[in-house]
């Protein structure tokens, strides 16, 4: 499938661990185990500084000024970017199981898991000259909390972070989080820049303590960077990094056309997460390739999100974001004040932005009735797409099947008995609500990423298989940031879509969170007792809007379960049962990602921890560490 939205938007010294955490000073040896076999894309050699590495990537941001942990709205082509600007507190280790030093050096939770005090690495600083302290934390928490969209995320997990010295901070959380470091590795709140791009004036570029810094910024076509001087870090053999001179990226949406710009010469190196231009890649010669097939982290998923509620995003309505657009006050302007919302705004909160996209306009038009919003229509959707013909077919038999957001070699996997293939059955459910609702037929539209072929011939399967069953689906080709949007907000029915997997679970909690609706603000709840008891309401992030205590309760048992227990194993499978019941999602494939580099390129499959030693996860997924490789 074409790439869309990448796990970790919005949003890892050898070491011994505490709940996974790489502790500075301390030595495991088995970290380096998975580096000794690494041929394809390692070069040991004394490296060749100088030069100028040219990527191809899927995207590009839609505004380069507020490009950052806190503020942007990151895919894998934004963490891609991100790595060559910024540095993460932390970064996972090559077997995917330790959080390892970066711009911090240990983390150390109480024995709840509700505090996590975090010891920062000194003496670096950023492009400007400025230090990189406590202080900068701090400011990066405050402005995450604060965005309209990243703060929404986070404020479920995160309630506070504090200075304890200028070299230690503390995480206050909600919720016991008992693998909340793998986030500060992960996530794209493990990025920390520069304080000064958080104002809403700023109009300059982004500035980091990472490799590179920002030379210029076409968006949409190209970005350039250049040698960071005074970068923090070096190797094994005390060579100051990075080794290349600059990096640029280029925007190529196309996949066939990114395939053919690395064949020509026109870029050194890509990714791709389209299984058809990867099966293409396989077969061509003159290149290096690999996947991540093998390596240790669950896969996104292909699939096709599907707006479960027929609303704008319920969360952002209840939390007053459409105030100024559609006039809708929110629920929580009423609650901060110490009043009960009136029942009307609670309604409107929920239900008012009930519609769907028109057909005819491809706009969100709270008019018409949504059809995804009811549960017998999801099942007969599951049912009317054979997974495996579309595996064979249009991603090319690369990867596997999906059933859920566990690929079959997850140890939390279990068959979470997800639809089978059925258009019989799926036809006389649609027959059946037609005659329930006396309507005579069922539509809703697809958003997919336009300029690109396979994105077409995706939809072209989809319309035929959903036409077999009665079910008329309508494409609306969009930008990739707009299809990011449009599904933020909730103006939208379906949409292709790649999310979720990952080291660890937990990264996933703010995808499926919700509350409960008439629960007291001051309880975990929404406060909105007009609505029916045992509502629940997706988070701002949850943007399938899939809001279920099922799911909820059993992610809480897992993020307080110690890490590898069987408590936890056993809450991570359920949710991923329950995921089979309610069809949010439209499961399809595992998202490959392969990165191809041209002769010229050298040790691609490489980056390291702060040490500049201890081999980190380096491509994780769909982004890449750009540090220590170099060109001939």
């Amino acid at each position: 499938m074409s790439s869309t939205f990448g796990r970790r938007s919005f949003l890892t010294h050898s070491a011994a661990t505490i709940g996974g955490i790489a502790m500075a000073g301390t030595v495991v040896d088995d970290l380096l185990a998975n580096a000794a076999g690494a041929a394809v894309g390692v070069n040991t050699s004394k490296p060749k500084t100088g030069g100028t590495l040219t990527v191809g990537l899927i995207s590009d941001v839609p505004n380069y000024h507020i490009f950052n942990g806190s503020q942007g709205k990151m895919d894998a082509s934004g963490f891609c970017v991100a790595n060559a600007l910024y540095d993460p507190l932390f970064v996972m280790s090559a077997n995917g199981k330790t959080a390892l030093p970066m711009l911090a050096l240990s983390a150390t939770p109480n024995s709840n898991y509700t505090v996590w005090t975090i010891a920062l690495r000194q003496g670096v600083s950023f492009t400007n000259g400025d230090p990189f302290n406590a202080d900068t934390v701090v400011a990066n928490w405050a402005a995450a909390a604060a965005d309209p969209t990243v703060g929404l995320a986070i404020r479920p997990i995160i309630a506070k972070v504090v200075k304890v010295s200028n070299y230690t901070v503390q995480y206050v959380m909600v919720i016991p989080f008992s693998t909340f470091p793998s986030s500060l590795a992960e996530q794209q709140i493990a990025y920390m820049a520069h304080p000064s791009s958080f104002s809403s004036t700023f109009t300059g570029n982004p500035v980091g303590t990472g490799p590179f810094k920002v030379k210029a910024w076409q968006v949409q076509v190209e970005s350039k960077f250049v040698r960071n001087g005074n970068y923090w870090r070096s190797d094994a053999a005390n060579r100051q990094l990075p080794y290349l001179k600059a990096i640029n990226f280029k925007t190529i949406a196309d996949d066939t056309a990114r395939n053919e710009a690395l064949q020509a010469g026109a870029v050194d190196m890509i990714v791709q997460q389209n299984n058809a231009a990867i099966s293409a890649l396989k077969k061509t010669k003159g290149i290096q390739m690999r996947t991540d097939e093998h390596d240790p982290r669950d896969p996104s998923v292909n699939c096709l999100i599907l707006n479960t509620t027929g609303t704008m995003n319920q969360y952002f309505a209840w939390a007053g974001q459409f105030t100024a657009a559609i006039g809708l006050p929110g629920s929580l302007s009423y609650l901060l004040k110490g009043q009960a919302p009136p029942a009307q705004v609670q309604l409107a909160d929920y239900e008012g932005t009930l519609g769907a996209v028109d057909p005819s306009t491809l706009n969100w038009n709270t008019k018409l009735k949504p059809v995804l919003n009811d549960p017998t229509i999801r099942q007969a959707c599951a049912m009317a797409l054979n997974r495996s013909t579309y595996f064979k077919v249009v991603d090319g038999s690369v990867g596997s099947v999906a059933d859920g957001i566990y690929r079959k070699t997850s140890q939390f996997y279990k068959n979470p008995g997800y639809p089978a293939y059925n258009p019989r059955k799926a036809k006389a459910l649609v027959n059946a609500y037609k005659k329930k609702h006396n309507v005579s037929s069922v539509n809703f539209v697809i958003d997919i990423v336009s300029g690109n072929s396979s994105a077409q011939k995706e939809f072209a399967f989809f319309q035929q298989q959903f036409a077999a069953v009665g079910i008329n689906v309508t494409p609306r080709p969009v930008v990739q940031s707009t299809l990011i949007n449009n599904v933020i907000y909730g103006t939208y029915d379906c949409a292709t879509w790649n999310q979720f997997g990952g080291v660890d679970p937990s990264l996933n909690y703010v995808w499926f969170t919700s509350q409960p609706a008439t629960t007291p603000l001051q309880a975990g709840g929404l406060g909105m007792s007009a609505l029916p008891a045992g509502t629940f309401i997706a988070g701002a992030v949850n943007f399938a809007h899939l809001g279920d205590p099922t799911i909820e309760g059993s992610m809480l048992a897992a993020l307080a379960a110690r890490p590898g227990s069987p408590a936890q194993k056993a809450a991570w499978q359920k949710v991923n049962s329950q995921f089979s019941k309610d069809i949010p999602y439209l499961f399809l494939d595992a998202t490959v990602t392969a990165w191809a580099v041209r002769p010229n390129v050298q040790n691609w499959v490489s980056g390291t921890a702060g040490d500049g030693t201890t081999r980190c996860l380096s491509p994780d997924g769909g982004s890449a560490r750009w540090d220590q490789i170099w060109v001939r």
